[in-house]
């Protein structure tokens, strides 16, 4: 980005410079605002003196170059394998350690098998059993009668009459004042209606006679008596056999294993930056124009260089490795003799299915005698008679008046 502005910067001042001057605008060399535009198009940076004739655009540019310098740097990874199969290399196998020894005993050829029965000690057993249908002779048998009674009331009647109460006196008997004097106390009282209700009566008698059946059961019966023989069969195999003696000699060899590989080589460069910088210092004519300023003992422009560390510049090339060999003992196959000889041979008895013979003997055993009682539905009887009716009085007043002994013409319309 620096090396851009500067490259701008330089151009704008090459298009300024005329004849080792920049050329301004037509302006009066004073104008402090157009010597700094000029300053600014320069791409310098502009500085007003204590006079006009000591203003100074100073235009600074950088350019900068990367590259190697030195030898180079050459490294290895680690060598991987390439992905392709390894070679092996097996040596003869030779005989390792003490032989071993083992003996053991073989069938030779089939079987032979002869069969046989072996007759068990027979099993008697006897149980009793039903013979044939029972016979039940069933029998009504009646209890002692129990006898009780109850009251049923029949449809009640009612029957009203008027009547009245709460009588109390309106005045003191002596009369009003304008009857005859020593006439009966007025009495004013409560109407009321006397309800009587008559309830006939049914008095009823109930006898209930319990009863029961019961049934005499006679069940024929039998003896079964079974005689149980077992019969086994056995089986009498002879095999013959011989032993054998096998030694078995154990053996070893050596596999060389060579595995290709690949490895990374990696050449670094070390690089440097190296930054020029040029500053030019520039004063105003009296035109406007930039003229480069002559120092008496410093250069005009002024160079200057810096060389920096830059990152190394690695460039990797895939290579084969060197091969990875490996050398193992591993255990071959075993050398194994075996010499037989014949034995007696072998003699086994096995017992296989076992049936059974059965012999049954059926003889009269005395019948069985059960009794079994049954509770029946009871026998009632009932018989009615009237009873005595009950009789019951209630009383309601109806809220009106009426006079005992009235005495005015009022009093005698609501006579009780």
């Amino acid at each position: 980005m620096t090396s851009l502005r500067n490259a701008t910067g330089m151009a704008a001042i090459a298009a300024l410079l005329i004849g080792g001057s920049i050329a301004g605008p037509a302006s009066p060399a004073f104008a402090d605002h157009t010597r700094q535009h000029t300053c600014d198009q320069a791409g310098g940076v502009y500085t007003a003196g204590a006079t006009p004739g000591a203003d100074r655009c100073v235009v600074t540019t950088s350019t900068s170059v990367t590259g190697p310098f030195g030898a180079p740097t050459t490294t290895f990874s680690e060598p991987v394998p390439d992905g392709t199969s390894p070679f092996f290399v097996d040596t003869p196998s030779m005989p390792v350690g003490a032989p071993t020894v083992e003996e053991e005993t073989r069938d030779v050829g089939e079987p032979v098998v002869v069969e046989t029965a072996r007759v068990g000690t027979p099993v008697v057993e006897s149980e009793e059993r039903d013979a044939g249908e029972a016979v039940a002779v069933p029998v009504v048998v009646p209890g002692t009668p129990v006898v009780t009674t109850r009251t049923e009331e029949g449809t009640p009647t009612s029957t009203q009459a008027p009547g009245y109460r709460n009588c109390k006196p309106v005045n003191s008997g002596k009369g009003d004042g304008k009857g005859d004097k020593g006439s009966p106390k007025v009495e004013r009282c409560e109407r009321t209606v006397v309800t009587t209700t008559t309830t006939p009566t049914t008095e009823v008698t109930t006898v209930t006679t319990p009863q029961e059946r019961v049934t005499t059961t006679t069940q024929p019966r039998e003896t079964v008596t079974t005689t149980t023989t077992p019969s086994t069969e056995v089986f009498t195999s002879t095999q013959q056999q011989e032993s054998c003696v096998t030694t078995t000699q154990a053996t070893q060899f050596t596999r060389t294993t060579t595995q290709n590989t690949t490895q990374t080589r990696s050449v670094s460069y070390r690089q440097r930056t190296i930054t020029t910088t040029t500053t030019s210092t520039y004063r105003y004519m009296g035109n406007g124009q930039l003229v480069l300023v002559v120092f008496p003992v410093a250069d005009n422009p002024r160079v200057t260089t810096r060389t920096t560390e830059a990152e190394p510049l690695v460039t990797n090339f895939q290579q084969a490795g060197p091969p990875i060999v490996t050398v193992e003992t591993r255990a071959g196959d075993s050398i194994v003799n075996t010499v037989c000889t014949p034995i007696a041979p072998e003699i086994t008895v096995t017992e296989g299915e076992t049936t059974f013979a059965e012999e049954v003997v059926v003889t009269p055993a005395p019948p069985q005698v059960t009794e079994t009682r049954e509770t029946l539905d009871p026998i009632v009887t009932e018989s009615r008679a009237p009873g005595e009716p009950v009789v019951t009085t209630s009383t309601r007043g109806t809220g009106k008046t009426c006079y005992n002994n009235p005495s005015t013409s009022d009093q005698r319309k609501n006579r009780c």
